[in-house]
C-alpha cells in the first residue's frame, strides 16, 4: 500500500509537470528540459569566493572558488520525481517513510534518505552535496556570525524543537532565519547531508549532519566550550555538526545542492535557448545576484549568451 501511494503521488508530480510543459511549447515557451534548467537556475544563490575562519582555532572555511548553492533544502516534490524518474530508486527501506507522504506536502523537505541516496539525485541535477567547510562559510558568512541572521539569537526565525511544533514545515517559511543572501533553513526544519573533507588522508571521509531540526534545540552554528587542562582553562570550537554513518536515515535529515558556479554556469548555456522570455528571467537572475556575480559572469560571457544576459542584470 505504502509503494502504491508513493506511486501515485510520483503520478501527479510527473503529470503536472508534462501538462506545465505541453502548455508552454504550445505557446512557443521553453521545452521541458531548458523550463527545468531556468527554474533550477532561479533557485540557486551566487556565493562569490572569500574568506571564512572560525576564531583563532584554525577551522578555515574559506572557499577559493564562487559557488552555486540551492536556497531551499530539496523537497518532498522533487524526491518523488527523483523516485519515478530513476530506475530502481524507489525500492529499499526508504519507501516505508516516503510512500506514506501525504498528498499536499510537497513542499516540506525530503527526509530518510542515506548519504548516497541523497548524491544520486544531486547527480542528476549536475550539482553535488555540499561540504562541511563549504555548509559553515555560507551559514556563517565571511564575517563568521555564529547564526545564519546575525550575530544573536532570535526567536521564531526557525523550526526548531523550542517552537513546539514537533513536524517540518514548508522550505522557505522562515525569511528571518535565512542568510543575507537568502539561503534558508540552515538551522532548523532538517538537517542536511554534507561530505567531510581530510586532507592527506587516503581513507573514505565520513559523512556529516550539519544544522538543526525540527527535533533539536535552537543552537549556534559555532561556539568555544572551555575545559580545564593541567590547571588552565583551554577553549575548543564545538560546531553544528554530527558525524554520522553515510548509510544512517533518519526522519530529521534531509539534504541541498551545490555547485562550481563557472561549471554549473557553462552547463545552463547548452541548454537554455534564446528566446526573450529566457533573457527576462536570466537578467532576472543577474540583478538578484548583483555585483559579487559581475567578475565571473564578464570572464565567461563569451561562452553564450544566456551568461551575457545574467551579466546585464547584475550591471544593472
Amino acid at each position: 500500500m505504502a509503494l502504491e501511494n508513493a506511486a501515485r503521488s510520483d503520478g501527479r508530480v510527473l503529470l503536472a509537470a508534462a501538462l506545465f510543459s505541453l502548455s508552454l511549447q504550445a505557446c512557443g515557451g521553453p521545452s521541458a528540459e531548458e523550463e527545468h534548467a531556468l527554474a533550477r537556475l532561479e533557485r540557486l544563490v551566487f556565493v562569490p569566493p572569500g574568506v571564512c575562519s572560525l576564531g583563532t582555532t584554525g577551522f578555515d572555511c574559506s572557499n577559493s572558488e564562487a559557488l552555486l548553492v540551492d536556497r531551499y533544502e530539496v523537497t518532498r516534490g522533487e524526491w518523488l520525481a527523483h523516485l519515478a524518474a530513476a530506475p530502481g530508486a524507489a525500492k529499499g527501506p526508504g519507501m516505508r517513510v516516503w510512500g506514506r507522504w501525504q498528498e499536499g506536502t510537497e513542499t516540506l523537505p525530503a527526509t530518510f534518505m542515506t548519504q548516497e541516496e541523497a548524491s544520486e539525485l544531486a547527480d542528476g541535477e549536475g550539482m553535488r552535496l555540499l561540504t562541511q567547510r563549504e555548509w559553515m562559510r555560507i551559514s556563517a558568512g565571511t564575517r563568521a556570525q555564529p547564526w545564519p541572521w546575525g550575530t544573536s539569537p532570535a526567536r521564531s526565525v526557525a523550526n526548531t524543537l523550542d517552537l513546539g511544533l514537533h513536524g517540518p514545515l514548508g522550505v522557505g517559511t522562515f525569511e528571518g532565519g535565512a542568510t543575507p543572501s537568502g539561503v534558508y533553513d540552515l538551522i532548523g526544519n532538517a538537517r542536511e547531508w554534507v561530505t567531510v573533507e581530510q586532507l592527506g588522508v587516503s581513507q573514505v571521509s565520513p559523512a556529516a549532519a550539519m544544522g538543526g531540526s525540527w527535533l533539536s534545540h535552537q543552537e549556534p552554528l559555532f561556539d568555544f566550550k572551555s575545559a580545564t587542562q593541567a590547571g588552565s582553562q583551554v577553549f575548543g570550537l564545538r560546531i553544528a555538526s554530527l558525524e554520522v554513518d553515510a548509510r544512517h536515515r533518519s526522519i530529521d535529515l534531509g539534504f541541498r545542492l551545490v555547485a562550481n558556479a563557472k561549471e554549473y554556469l557553462r552547463r545552463v548555456v547548452q541548454t537554455c535557448g534564446l528566446s526573450q522570455a529566457t533573457r527576462a528571467r536570466a537578467r532576472a537572475v543577474g540583478a538578484r545576484w548583483g555585483q559579487p556575480a559581475i567578475e565571473l559572469l564578464r570572464e565567461l560571457s563569451g561562452e553564450g549568451e544566456v551568461i551575457v544576459w545574467i551579466l546585464e542584470g547584475a550591471e544593472q
